[in-house]
């Protein structure tokens, strides 16, 4: 079949002509920069916002007329929606008085698994999103493979053409210490965290990751660090330090971090969890599940009585990816049954359905409360599956931090017109 002219077939036929043509094509056919949307800073409808805050639309009308909050408008075909910023919808949150936090510094929580593809950086995504509804939030990226950065679109490459001696992005690697025991050098040049840290938006921040960060359990391996001394003139093991050191400086700063840890277990997950007082647990519900759960649970336990800072204030397995199939609830009636029998671990009484819309979520890098309008944006049709979903984070954010659930954000859809 003839190509149409000007197609991308005849645009690539003779790359090999121009060493050049090849940059040119792709600069052709990436979205310009300035043209790419930041969802997680973007306007939120107010049906949307009416829900989230537990407010009706007219109410949140009735604060613009006041002055109270202020709106803006966004267009759908001849109509304009009213909207509000998450910075708007934070400060409505804080006069109803409703707060997702016991503590004065950040709940750090760690979202760990010993298998990949779980759902570990879909969850940090939605829950960091969610969160950021009401405070600030920092997204430490762990994993060499960057998921969670790319969910955040906070790697450079979604904005630009990667050259061939463009500089990989710095990472939690280069604000760690690595002082050496009985040497001057050091592996990583220590930089500052206005350097490293990436802003996604108001109330978004994200410690990006890149392929270096696969050589950090093997330089935490390899190298004798000099060892930590505490407050309290005891002596610190420096590997179990390292994340801690570098939470220690923003913990104030921030009302939560959520770390996105790798699939394994070595020194710089081990790290991350000692720094961390909350661990997420996503567990995909298939036939070996009670397998990779046995794991998980044996190497906590083993943590937790290594080192008195091993001391969790909840660890909470989520069931993911369920599909209504037989062995899906065998292995759900058998993941409880174990649970339960496990004093410091608990289940979420949420169970997440597999979806293709997650999937879409991460794609569009788009928060799952914002897809659940029907205006100003490219999943309208997954509309009502997103309204689910919301309530899905919703618990869970709320599970993981032990806050009473007074209310889902979204009620059945005969119920909605009450709203």
């Amino acid at each position: 079949m003839q190509q149409p002219e000007n197609s991308i077939h005849d645009r690539l036929k003779h790359y090999n002509e121009s060493p050049s043509l090849t940059k040119k094509i792709l600069e052709s056919l990436r979205p310009d920069k300035r043209n790419i949307e930041n969802k997680y800073q973007g306007l939120i409808p107010r049906r949307t916002v009416a829900s989230l805050v537990n407010r009706s639309a007219t109410t949140l009308a009735n604060y613009e007329n006041e002055n109270i909050i202020n709106a803006e408008k966004i267009s759908h075909g001849k109509l304009e929606i009213s909207a509000y910023s998450v910075q708007t919808i934070n400060k409505l949150f804080r006069q109803s008085g409703k707060k997702l936090k016991n503590r004065e510094d950040a709940e750090v929580i760690s979202i760990f698994s010993q298998k990949g593809g779980v759902g570990k950086s879909a969850f940090t995504q939605q829950l960091g999103s969610m969160l950021s509804l009401f405070g600030k939030v920092l997204i430490v990226d762990l994993d060499a493979q960057g998921d969670a950065t790319s969910l955040f679109g906070a790697h450079k490459q979604h904005l630009n053409i990667i050259e061939d001696d463009e500089e990989l992005e710095p990472t939690i690697a280069d604000l760690m210490d690595w002082s050496l025991q009985d040497s001057d050098e050091l592996i990583y040049e220590k930089m500052n965290l206005e350097d490293v840290v990436k802003r996604v938006s108001s109330n978004i921040d994200v410690i990006p990751a890149d392929l270096d960060l696969g050589e950090i359990n093997y330089n935490l391996n390899r190298f004798k660090l000099k060892p930590r001394v505490s407050a309290g003139g005891q002596i610190e093991v420096a590997e179990l330090q390292m994340v801690k050191e570098v939470i220690d400086q923003v913990r104030d700063s921030y009302d939560y971090i959520l770390i996105d840890c790798p699939p394994n277990v070595e020194t710089c997950n081990v790290s991350a969890l000692y720094a961390s007082n909350r661990i997420l647990i996503p567990l995909e519900l298939e036939a070996k599940s009670l397998t990779i759960l046995r794991r998980n649970i044996s190497f906590l336990e083993r943590l937790s009585d290594l080192h008195p800072g091993f001391n969790w204030d909840n660890i909470l397995v989520v069931p993911n990816k369920f599909k209504r199939e037989s062995i899906k609830y065998k292995a759900l009636a058998a993941l409880q049954e174990r649970i339960e029998q496990i004093d410091f671990f608990n289940i979420s009484q949420v169970v997440v359905p597999n979806s293709s819309l997650i999937d879409k979520l991460a794609a569009y890098r788009l928060p799952v409360y914002a897809a659940t309008s029907r205006y100003g944006h490219t999943l309208k049709n997954s509309a009502a599956q997103a309204k689910d979903f919301t309530n899905y984070f919703w618990a869970i954010v709320h599970e993981i931090l032990e806050i009473p659930l007074d209310r889902l954000v979204f009620q059945s859809e005969s119920n909605e017109d009450g709203l």
